[in-house]
């Protein structure tokens, strides 16, 4: 049996990807866009600009991060909802390699590298970006609620590994 195919996975896919609204469909049809790997560009111009001594971890997180997702897909080759389920809406049409978002990992990234040190009115937001691209990918019919699980933690983790293998305090 694939993760894919774990009944609690498939059930919590279908209740999330099932319950439409008109104004979800609008928002999420948009938003996914600011969980692509361009959002990389803009955020390492913040870093040069106003964290120049992060630049390094910043780079070197997101490779980690890059090498594992790219990796994971590789080795696990999971098919998408689509691909697998029936009665999906797909508002992203998506049907290879889903194990693990990307897209939610970079999130996840993004949020642990500018939150640390953070006031919390900034680190709400930014776990909120970071939730939303999660919630999207299972909306949106393109991942299985493990597949942004496994997302989060790598995002983090690389994050926090990175900093480690750097000594950064």
């Amino acid at each position: 049996m694939n993760i894919e195919e774990i009944p609690f996975n498939v059930e919590l896919f279908y209740l999330i990807n099932h319950s439409r609204n008109a104004m979800l469909d609008f928002f999420f049809s948009y938003f996914y866009i600011l969980g692509k790997g361009y959002v990389l560009c803009p955020a390492f111009l913040f870093v040069l600009l106003f964290q120049r001594h992060r630049w390094k971890l910043f780079l070197f997180s997101v490779a980690i991060e890059s090498f594992l997702v790219h990796f994971l897909k590789f080795l696990f080759h999971a098919p998408r909802p689509a691909s697998l389920l029936q009665n999906v809406y797909l508002l992203e049409p998506l049907y290879h390699k889903s194990f693990p978002s990307g897209d939610t990992a970079m999130a996840f990234l993004l949020f642990s590298f500018f939150s640390e040190g953070a006031k919390w009115y900034l680190k709400v937001p930014l776990l909120l970006y970071a939730l939303l691209i999660a919630y999207g990918r299972i909306y949106l019919g393109v991942h299985f609620p493990l597949d942004v699980l496994a997302g989060a933690l790598i995002g983090v983790s690389s994050y926090y590994l990175c900093k480690r293998l750097l000594r950064y305090n």
